[in-house]
């Protein structure tokens, strides 16, 4: 089980670059295909950017790896903040 960060699943660097890299994902796939009709493409892009984060995160749950940042972080408190009633 490797723990990778953020930034190397989406630049492809490091540990994650097993997984190819988000951002040449969907640089590819933009490339490849395009923006399709009526879609603008910053929209197209950012659709792009969330597929391919899940089509990695599913990998990774397969493989058995996870994302350091998201191990290493504290739950977020409750909107009132703690102690507070």
């Amino acid at each position: 089980m490797a723990s990778i960060s953020i930034s190397d699943l989406y630049q492809g660097e490091g540990p994650g670059k097993k997984y190819g890299g988000i951002l040449s994902a969907v640089l590819h796939e933009m490339i490849r295909s395009g923006t399709p009709e009526g879609i603008d493409e910053r929209t197209w892009t950012e659709m792009l950017i969330v597929k391919h984060t899940f089509l990695i995160a599913k990998k990774m749950a397969e493989q058995g790896d996870v994302v350091s940042e998201l191990t290493d972080a504290a739950p977020p408190s409750s909107i009132g903040g703690e102690g507070e009633a």
